[in-house]
């Protein structure tokens, strides 16, 4: 009832105010994002691109409505790309090459998808969310991580309302195990955020590169929320984190009900960790870190080659430790 209360308030003035704030802005803005991505949180797909969509959903979900997410652009979809390596990772990992079932990958551009379907039954082709992707954002590093983390929040946002609960996981991750036991079904989000700074003060500046997000009307309230947090403050690089975003806005979590699972590092690990016994625990490994991509593609090889061997001896002495992804991180990997 208190969440409730503190809840009507927000959804009557502040949210009128808001729907007249934005509709000024999108006649007056010359940020820094594409105008194209602006007008585009006011449309909504066409029935025949949501019915397209809902197909590729009903193939790829599991019984509970969860899916696997991901989105790649042409830099990240092509031969010896961090495509072709996120895809080995679930077929030599502990029991993961089932979820290649339901991992669907929203390709960013036509040639992506053109490379995708050759390596993936379950591709979305980019028209699907044409309203998001007509700017193209490739770079030689990947897709920019400010305009990327908008436009994957859009996409999200069509997920909640489809009623899909959904594991989004950066193809730059290693899936080494299954993740589903880290995640709280009744919580809204399942995350783990790598605090780079100050853990007692907040200081979460990165996802852990694979989150679960619940489709329910809490979820989906406090993901449009984000959005009109965006618009407000287009050159804050805090709101392109979740992490960052929860610890810095714990009023408005509250309000919303939203409720956060986070989840140890240990098990959602990363480069920035420099932990060379994730083998042992993790679930995932992600190539955080590193924004050269040829550097990156190398350094997940390298990884996984020690995961396959990894469980190559595992029924001997079972010890052996992830040799360290120096590309990316140099000769200071302790």
């Amino acid at each position: 009832m208190r969440a409730l209360a503190l809840r009507k308030p927000l959804h009557l003035p502040l949210i009128a105010f808001l729907i007249v704030l934005l509709c000024f802005l999108l006649y007056h803005y010359n940020g820094s994002l594409e105008q194209a991505d602006i007008k585009s949180v006011l449309k909504s797909p066409s029935t025949l691109q949501r019915q397209e969509l809902v197909q590729v959903l009903k193939k790829v979900a599991m019984p509970d409505r969860t899916i696997i997410l991901t989105m790649v652009d042409e830099s990240w979809a092509r031969p010896g790309s961090i495509l072709d390596v996120f895809l080995q990772s679930f077929k030599h990992g502990d029991g993961t090459q089932r979820f290649l079932n339901h991992l669907a990958v929203i390709a960013m551009d036509p040639k992506a998808y053109e490379y995708c379907i050759s390596l993936h039954h379950h591709c979305i082709h980019p028209n699907t969310f044409v309203h998001y992707f007509a700017t193209k954002i490739q770079s030689t590093t990947g897709p920019d991580h400010s305009s990327f983390s908008w436009r994957r929040n859009n996409v999200l946002l069509e997920m909640l309302e489809l009623g899909y609960n959904t594991i989004f996981t950066e193809a730059d991750v290693l899936w080494l195990r299954s993740p589903l036991s880290h995640f709280n079904p009744i919580q809204e989000l399942s995350i783990s955020c790598d605090s780079s700074g100050n853990v007692q003060s907040g200081d979460y500046s990165h996802d852990g590169g694979i989150f679960f997000l619940k489709a329910n009307g809490i979820a989906f309230e406090f993901l449009k929320y984000w959005k009109l947090v965006k618009f407000l403050f287009p050159k804050s690089p805090d709101e392109d984190s979740l992490c960052a975003t929860i610890a810095q806005n714990q009023d408005m979590v509250a309000a919303y009900g939203f409720r956060v699972n986070h989840i140890d590092t240990t098990y959602f690990g990363g480069f920035c960790q420099q932990n060379k016994d994730m083998l042992m625990e993790a679930s995932t490994i992600h190539a955080n870190c590193c924004e050269d991509l040829t550097n990156k593609v190398h350094d997940l090889r390298s990884v996984l080659d020690d995961w396959i061997q990894f469980r190559k001896n595992v029924s001997g002495s079972g010890k052996m430790i992830m040799g360290r992804p120096w590309k990316c991180l140099g000769r200071k990997f302790t």
